[in-house]
């Protein structure tokens, strides 16, 4: 298949480019930096410099693609305070994302693989599907608009959408890579008591469930894509400096937290959320080669100690 691979070069991006070209797939990778395209080039793909906030810029450089994948979004410094003015900016940045890969879908008619987030509101036990309603917080609003285009497009079928909802990715790169430097030099603190619970997925598995769905082509469904076993945020962060060989971070008070970065950051990382990857398994055939925290941060501490991110 020809696919167009928006976000080819981040976290996920960097684990599914070798994926689809080991799979025989002819990819163009699209990229803002022209500092990248002879690495995508040398991978087998095809390098493609623009922008999808501006898609006139590059879409007289593909044809007949059968495929197109999002998997870029707008970017977060981490650690910095997002104003209310960077929230909508943000907002309208990921709307334009969402839309501008969706007209795209329609102009070549071709399916889209959209991403979202595992932004579900649980207690004790319970356990979100894909029939929960998604309940945005903080920062996660910025893809509240998304929420109706996607059913909207779902209902109509123009254009023909698959959406994989991923837990919180980790792997050799992006915010992730920041994680690991901020907590091998000792700065790293968890936010609050850290018992709240986030659904994680490696990188890799989150790649891999891209290359179920182009077997299967689900059109029309929504996935949740997370590992098997919850964990809250304080033992996944004691399990990593464990890995690291490196003491265990402290905790700092929610009320410097917000103050710090802010209200809108402050509820996203404290949102307590589990979530049963039940139907991605069932439907695609999909099973995380890291089913939990443990296997997948052994693998990654090892990677990251190892070998720089695969795209800066």
């Amino acid at each position: 298949m020809r696919i167009l691979l928006i976000g080819g070069t981040g976290l996920v991006g960097s684990y599914l480019l070798p994926d689809l070209v080991a799979e025989k797939h002819t990819v163009y990778a699209l990229t803002r930096s022209g500092e990248k395209i002879p690495k995508i080039n040398s991978m087998g793909a095809i390098g493609v410099q623009g922008d999808i906030l501006r898609p006139g810029s590059f879409s007289g450089s593909i044809s007949n693609i059968g495929l197109i994948i999002l998997l870029a979004m707008p970017g977060v410094k981490p650690g910095k305070r997002i104003t209310g003015k960077r929230f909508n900016e943000l907002r309208e940045e990921t709307n334009s994302f969402f839309r501008n890969s969706m007209e795209l879908a329609v102009k070549y008619n071709v399916p889209v693989i959209l991403p979202s987030g595992t932004s579900y509101h649980t207690a004790e036990d319970e356990l979100a599907d894909e029939t929960w309603p998604i309940r945005r917080a903080g920062l996660a609003k910025i893809g509240a608009d998304t929420d109706k285009m996607v059913d909207d497009a779902i209902k109509s079928n123009k254009p023909e959408i698959i959406q994989l909802i991923y837990g919180k990715i980790y792997g050799n790169g992006g915010l992730f890579r920041f994680i690991y430097n901020m907590l091998k030099s000792g700065k790293f603190r968890i936010p609050g008591k850290g018992d709240n619970f986030i659904p994680n997925i490696h990188a890799k598995d989150a790649a891999q469930a891209i290359i179920k769905v182009i077997e299967k082509m689900p059109v029309g469904e929504k996935f949740i894509i997370a590992d098997d076993e919850p964990v809250s945020q304080i033992e996944f962060s004691y399990y990593m400096a464990d890995l690291m060989n490196i003491k265990r971070p402290g905790k700092i008070p929610g009320f410097i937290i917000k103050a710090v970065i802010g209200s809108d950051m402050y509820e996203i990382i404290r949102m307590n959320c589990k979530v049963s990857n039940a139907k991605a398994k069932r439907y695609l055939g999909w099973k995380p080669a890291y089913p939990s925290y443990k296997e997948g941060l052994r693998a990654v501490v090892k990677e990251m100690d190892e070998n720089p991110p695969l795209f800066s």
